[in-house]
């Protein structure tokens, strides 16, 4: 082997790891790797299409391979799915090692780089000995503005310059990472609030990830249907928080916003337009499945609209609706189009109706001010604040799950929860409430054996408890599970809180037999959450969908540590959607009265 490569170097996921993003590169890695070594055509575009499937496939493939579950992934045929089950399973792949032996690994590093392809970037490595992983876009960088690459067979002073302007972007962006929905959100807001004062607007979306609902969002892509489409990418270019302005066309314009974000602006006639918001809303796997449905009936389908294949008559749509229904299919909602079976269930009329947010009657994970001398953070608003924003939202019920107090104050605790109790219940009594009411909750660790930082003595001044890891995540998936299911049994249980406990982009899922905790979730009637805070989304949609089939109830709760954040339930409704939920799959959806029985139910529970 070649003495760049280094087996120990791949076994520690250096540049591959457990990601579906991460595993598609290693594809590419090698799609490159044949490329340079002047072998079959198609085995190379095999690699090529199976790493943009993989990619765009929303279910980590990774945590199927370790739990022995199937996948079937489109453009992924036996023998790359059983090279990614090997290096997977084992962390290295003999036979991927082999493929890249010879081919240093910086070499698909610069082919992140604009411009730079598998030939150009092994040409430049070769040539100027970088090696270094580290450091190779910084060194590429130095040898190209001293003026050693113009002189290199097949470049020229010209590729020089454009090769330097394409590292000093690349470098700027590259340590960021595709950021929470939450803040996608909050910058497409702004641009579109900006652009809408152009009186040229006819309408306007976002698109892709963000108008999916997805948890993070890497670019942001805005649509505009207009008669003028130069007095708007005039007005979208004048936008005053920009960085600078990465490009400008008749149709399409680009600017770098606060976190090195890119925004791209589409501006298209209003006839069209519905045929631009389906094409570039996405995924990429909807849309190639979308494509082959269309050929079925004789079209092609592009970001215009779809062209007769027999006499290439082209027809426009200047809505999404018209599009689907014109192919014989039910409309498909953006949160849906993750390319699943989702146009097969649309042809057959059988697609669920999802849960909306006027359909969310209460939330039962709320953090208020009352100080339960917890190790974590206290809420910011009191108990009266927190009714009247709820009031305010519709609600019928809130549940106020302060964290527990400190376990190393003993007998302290039952005091602590005692005196919050007669405290709650003055203020209530106080309001009188009609067709309202306050549960009295508490979130509660679960320890690292599965037991609860309370005693018995507690639960008479609790309704109810909700079970939350916060610690000792990296427990093995054995342990992990018993402690799940240790907690769960507890008398008063009605929810399990933010069950994976990740966070995004900054810490990973817990490791546990899911179906297993499920099951019990659902002999014991206990709800799942799924976690509105924009940097949890727990439950992930992935496994909603996946465990919706399981007859499991969820409820939607924010999580909230002030009463603005009630406000984002909306977000646990997306996920709620992305999962395929309907009203009937979640349980704040149902009135007082019933969600007083099902609580009432669970404190009877032995």
């Amino acid at each position: 082997m070649n003495k760049n490569f280094d087996v120990e170097y791949y076994k520690q996921k250096y540049l591959f790891g457990k990601s579906n993003k991460e595993l598609a590169d290693l594809l590419r890695y090698i799609a490159y790797s044949l490329e340079l070594k002047k072998q079959d055509y198609f085995r190379i575009i095999a690699y090529k299409n199976a790493a943009d499937a993989l990619e765009a496939y929303p279910v980590e493939i990774y945590n199927l391979i370790v739990n022995n579950e199937d996948f079937q992934i489109e453009n992924i045929g036996k023998i790359i799915k059983q090279k990614l089950i090997e290096y997977c399973k084992n962390g290295y792949s003999q036979e991927m090692a082999e493929i890249l032996s010879e081919i240093p690994i910086t070499v698909f590093y610069l082919t992140q780089v604009r411009s730079v392809g598998p030939k150009k970037a092994y040409k430049l490595v070769e040539t100027f000995k970088l090696f270094n992983p580290e450091t190779v876009y910084e060194d590429l960088l130095n040898v190209a503005k001293a003026g050693k690459i113009q002189n290199l067979e097949g470049f020229g002073k010209k590729s020089e310059e454009s090769l330097i302007k394409a590292l000093e972007n690349y470098l700027s962006y590259k340590m960021q990472s595709r950021i929470l929905l939450y803040l996608a959100d909050n910058i497409a807001k702004s641009i579109i609030d900006w652009v809408s004062q152009n009186q040229d607007i006819l309408k306007i979306n976002v698109l892709g990830s963000i108008r999916r609902r997805c948890e993070t969002v890497g670019d942001i892509d805005i649509a505009v249907a207009t008669d003028n489409s130069k007095a708007v990418i005039d007005r979208f270019l004048e936008y005053p928080d920009k960085i600078k302005i990465e490009n400008a066309g008749s149709n399409k314009a680009s600017i770098i916003v606060k976190n090195n974000i890119r925004v791209d602006l589409r501006v298209i006639d209003k006839s069209r337009y519905g045929s631009m918001l389906q094409y570039f809303t996405g995924s990429k796997l909807h849309n190639i499945a979308l494509r082959e449905y269309a050929l079925n009936l004789g079209y092609s389908l592009s970001e215009y609209g779809l062209k007769s294949v027999s006499d290439k008559q082209e027809i426009s749509f200047s809505s999404e609706k018209e599009l689907y229904e014109f192919l014989g299919l039910r409309y498909i909602p953006p949160e849906l189009r993750e390319g699943n079976d989702e146009v097969e269930l649309a042809k057959k009329g059988k697609l669920p109706k999802l849960i909306k947010l006027s359909d969310i009657k209460g939330d039962l994970h709320i953090h208020s001010s009352f100080d339960t001398q917890t190790h974590y953070d206290l809420g910011s608003s009191d108990l009266n604040e927190l009714i009247e924003k709820a009031k305010a939202l519709g609600y019928s019920y809130i549940g106020i799950a302060d964290h527990n107090p400190k376990y190393s104050l003993k007998q302290s605790v039952q005091k602590i929860l005692a005196e919050r109790k007669k405290y709650y219940d003055q203020i209530i009594y106080s309001k009188k409430l009609e067709q309202f009411n306050v549960f009295i909750g508490l979130e509660c660790d679960i320890l690292p054996d599965g037991s609860l930082p309370i005693t018995d003595e507690c639960l008479k001044y609790l309704d109810y408890i909700i079970v939350s890891i916060h610690s000792s995540f990296d427990l093995d998936k054995t342990k992990m599970t018993q402690r799940i299911l240790r907690a769960l049994n507890y008398p008063k249980v009605c929810v399990f809180g933010h069950p994976t406990a990740r966070l995004i982009n900054k810490r990973p899922a817990i490791s546990a037999d899911w179906q297993k905790i499920f099951k019990f979730c659902k002999e014991k009637n206990i709800a799942v959450e799924i976690n509105s805070s924009p940097e949890r989304l727990d439950l992930p949609y992935e496994l909603i969908k996946m465990y919706k089939t399981f007859g499991v109830k969820f409820i939607i709760n924010t999580d909230s540590h002030n009463a603005d954040s009630l406000d984002l339930i909306a977000y646990g409704v997306d996920t709620a959607r992305k999962g395929w939920l309907t009203k009937d799959d979640v349980v704040n959806t149902n009135s007082l009265d019933k969600i007083e029985l099902w609580i009432q139910k669970q404190s009877q529970k032995k």
